[in-house]
């Protein structure tokens, strides 16, 4: 869904482009910290904790870039004791 008109669309766009590229990476690292509080907030709150806390972090967060096979053996070296 996009309910922004072209107009203001591109007017933000000019103000982002405005700031320095330093900026704009710090304004990416922001949201992505946040994004990543919410969703610790989340999956506590589902009773995750510990080594399982952060095994569902990382598949929220890269799920879809692997396949499913990829991501059970990264999960395994990762986040298994057994290996």
């Amino acid at each position: 869904m996009n309910d922004t008109s072209p107009e203001m669309a591109a007017r933000w766009r000019a103000l982002l482009m405005r700031r320095s590229g330093a900026e704009r990476v710090r304004m990416g690292d922001d949201m992505f910290a946040m994004a990543r509080q919410i969703m610790t907030a989340s999956l506590e709150a589902q009773g995750y904790r510990g080594v399982e806390l952060r095994k569902q972090i990382f598949l929220r967060t890269y799920r879809n870039d692997f396949t499913p096979e990829a991501l059970d053996k990264i999960c395994r070296a990762l986040f298994d004791s057994r290996g």
